[in-house]
């Protein structure tokens, strides 16, 4: 009875306290609509150019490099070569990340594609109910990563100026998100029941008779079953492939202007300053990468700066993940994973920044003289060098006419993935061998 009446007086309290936490978000939401809106009304000229500059980033960059990785993801879903993919990364995937070997799709689609890519098929999973929520979360978490057509050329030659720059910032990218997403896999680890099911020694025990003829009948197995399930025509398919995919594109193009306006609102109001570049580095990654290539530090600060901003991947990244992915831990496994990956990107790209400046330093940048590269190989400032960067490092200017058209955007895409799936599944057959191994 004690009980019973304890619960009916608590209830009324949790009731009252989530009421009060809605009531103080509606009010601040409501009174940021309502000075958004005045900032606009008093800044027209101001909000279009940011609005056509958000345009111009998302139909000359992201448009045509992610269009044919969203079609193609979910045509590989619908045909079963995912599910068939996913047998043969089993190993990898499980004794690294504790996840099905499926996911490792959605892994080589996020370090090619990018993370829109990577959210819409964990999307295509959720549908599927393949996967718990926890798994769902882990893959969310541990598949964002920014387009690297981005990084090298946006970033590398265009703002940088350095294509071997942005080449190091790739593969700091890369090897740092890997190393994040393992680390938050351990910490969001609470149930010791389902630590000791994805354990590598209960991966062992299973690979003990799992030859590789028989992953390989196995993958084709799981191919064929999934496309008997799905059933769709190839018209059918290729119709609704389609518009999914020109609605997930129209959804982050809506994200990107309005964030663009943001920015150059915040900018105005709150003036120009040595942090002034925070807001952008806060909010969206292209514009945030911008504003630190305008900074007077020298290039090694400047990559740092970028690599933690890649990591951290921007608010505007995180609500595009979460709108389409919808986690059930309102985005906190994910929160984790893309701090770590900021902090652990900034402090290898300082690390790793000795060794790789002889690299840099044979690497002609694309608007500045020789004579200059060796400054910022050495990680000085050269104020000559730097106003002829400011002059042509405008983000905009860049996309006006882009190094590669859209067809070999693609063509670059494709390869680069086919390349890392290869590997994926070179390092899967090797952890399954050593696997057998060790367990013999």
């Amino acid at each position: 009875m004690l009980n019973h009446i304890t619960s009916r007086e608590v209830n009324p309290l949790l009731q009252k306290e989530a009421h009060s936490a809605s009531y103080w978000t509606t009010l601040f939401l409501g009174l940021g609509a309502i000075l958004l809106v005045l900032a606009v009304v008093s800044s027209p000229e101001e909000v279009f150019q940011a609005s056509a500059q958000g345009l111009k980033l998302w139909w000359s960059i992201i448009f045509p490099a992610m269009l044919p990785f969203l079609m193609l993801s979910e045509m590989l879903f619908a045909f079963g070569l995912v599910h068939g993919l996913g047998v043969l990364l089993e190993p990898f995937m499980r004794s690294w990340f504790r996840l099905p070997g499926r996911s490792g799709w959605v892994l080589a689609l996020g370090l090619t594609a990018g993370f829109p890519a990577a959210a819409e098929a964990v999307r295509q999973w959720t549908q599927q109910e393949d996967m718990t929520e926890r798994q769902l979360r882990r893959l969310t978490a541990i598949t964002h990563f920014c387009n690297p057509i981005t990084i090298l050329l946006v970033i590398g030659t265009g703002l940088l100026h350095n294509a071997a720059v942005g080449a190091m910032l790739l593969a700091i990218h890369w090897i740092s998100g890997l190393l994040a997403g393992w680390i938050t896999v351990r910490l969001t680890a609470s149930s010791k029941e389902s630590q000791k099911r994805e354990t590598p020694v209960a991966l062992r025990r299973t690979s003990v008779s799992r030859t590789s003829t028989t992953l390989i009948r196995s993958a084709w197995d799981a191919t064929r079953s999934a496309r008997e399930r799905d059933g769709r025509s190839f018209g059918k398919l290729l119709g609704e492939t389609v518009s999914h995919a020109v609605q997930t594109l129209m959804m982050t193009g809506g994200f990107i202007i309005f964030f663009s306006v943001l920015i150059r609102l915040l900018s105005m109001y709150s003036g120009q300053g040595a942090f002034s570049f925070i807001w952008p580095a806060w909010i969206e990654i292209h514009l945030g990468s911008y504003e630190i290539s305008r900074l007077p530090y020298d290039l090694r600060t400047q990559a740092a700066l970028i690599s933690a901003v890649l990591g951290w991947g921007g608010l505007c990244g995180w609500l595009q993940i979460t709108a389409v992915t919808r986690p059930s831990d309102k985005g906190i496994t994910f929160t984790i994973s893309r701090v770590l990956h900021g902090i652990i990107a900034f402090m290898l790209t300082l690390v790793a920044w000795t060794s790789l400046s002889l690299m840099t330093s044979n690497a002609l940048p694309a608007y500045v003289s020789r004579s200059s590269v060796s400054s910022f190989a050495e990680g000085g400032y050269d104020p000559a060098a730097h106003s002829v960067m400011a002059e042509s490092s405008n983000l905009w200017t860049q996309l006006e006419s882009p190094s590669l058209y859209p067809w070999q955007l693609t063509a670059l895409s494709i390869a680069l993935l086919g390349a890392i799936i290869l590997t994926l599944l070179v390092i899967s057959f090797m952890t399954s061998w050593w696997s057998r191994h060790d367990w013999r």
